[in-house]
């Protein structure tokens, strides 16, 4: 049986929460809902109650299409 350490290495994360991607982008977490809301950057919800996931290569994607030096 593996443990939870071994799974963690071999699986990389894909998406984001609202606030990792606003302190990625050094935005507010209402900013990007913003952004997801007028289609700038798209998201998964992943539940009713209004959680969204958003793939990492979105906030690459926006980053480029907006020129923000990503640090």
């Amino acid at each position: 049986m593996k443990n939870k350490t071994d799974i963690s290495f071999k699986s990389e994360r894909k998406v984001v929460t609202i606030i990792e991607a606003a302190s990625m982008l050094a935005v507010t977490p209402l900013t990007i809902r913003r952004a997801i809301k007028s289609g700038k950057i798209k998201a998964m919800q992943i539940q009713a109650n209004g959680r969204y996931r958003i793939p990492i290569e979105e906030v690459d994607a926006f980053i480029e299409r907006n020129s923000i030096a990503k640090e």
